[in-house]
């Protein structure tokens, strides 16, 4: 996601890593650096994150909920709300994400779906510690495998900021690895990845410290790692 460029470790908000930003921010693009952007779906498909997307859109309840209007912060490509466009047509998407390349691939792939609710998304420019949104505007958060690259206090500042964009009644999905082991070992480039995995148990306690409840987890076992998805609602 994003960081503040600062001269302490406990002076930084968040961010998956260093080197590119806006202004006075900076964040780690895709799979580590703006060259390996394009691979990132090739990449996401080669773990399994098609399977996480699934969960969480499963996850997110929209059944009969009208036209919600959903956010993926961290959206990346766009491949989650992508899955949420197709299942349920009514839905009023926005991706959210630092990298403007990755936005630029997001809103291409939008624009070839034969999809209204893919095609209409609003895709932006923006960072979990300040998102773009007006208070109490969103039915759903969305949020895969990003929240790890998150320092301590971004990860805060995430949740107060989902908390302050919710709707009474609105929900956030948080999916992420959660400590347990994958499908097979990390090996040779995979240990390289820029990815800090959570113990087991740590993300529920982050999700309590940040005022929120979980009301439902999942798990999904990925090559790499086991992550869960959590259903989470404002305390």
């Amino acid at each position: 996601m994003s960081e503040r460029t600062s001269h302490s470790k406990q002076e930084r908000t968040h961010g998956r890593g260093h080197g590119h930003g806006h202004g006075d921010r900076s964040f780690l693009p895709a799979l580590g650096h703006h060259r390996s952007v394009r691979l990132y779906d090739a990449f996401g498909l080669l773990i399994g994150a098609p399977w996480v997307y699934a969960a969480a859109a499963k996850a997110a309840r929209l059944d009969g909920a009208g036209p919600a209007v959903v956010v993926d912060v961290g959206c990346g490509s766009g491949q989650l709300l992508r899955r949420v466009g197709r299942e349920h047509p009514e839905a009023r998407l926005v991706g959210v994400d630092p990298d403007e390349r990755i936005l630029a691939i997001a809103r291409r792939a939008a624009l070839r779906s034969r999809d209204v609710a893919v095609r209409t998304a609003r895709w932006e420019v923006g960072y979990a510690e300040d998102l773009p949104l007006a208070d109490g505007s969103v039915d759903r958060v969305l949020s895969s495998l990003m929240f790890h690259h998150l320092e301590p206090l971004g990860r805060t500042a995430m949740l107060s900021e989902v908390r302050r964009v919710l709707r009474p009644g609105g929900e956030l999905v948080l999916a992420d690895f959660d400590g347990s082991p994958g499908r097979l070992p990390a090996v040779g480039p995979l240990r390289n990845l820029p990815m800090a995995v959570f113990t087991p148990g740590e993300v529920p306690q982050l999700l309590a410290d940040g005022g929120f409840t979980v009301v439902d987890q999942q798990r999904v076992r990925l090559v790499i790692g086991g992550v869960s998805v959590w259903r989470a609602a404002p305390a």
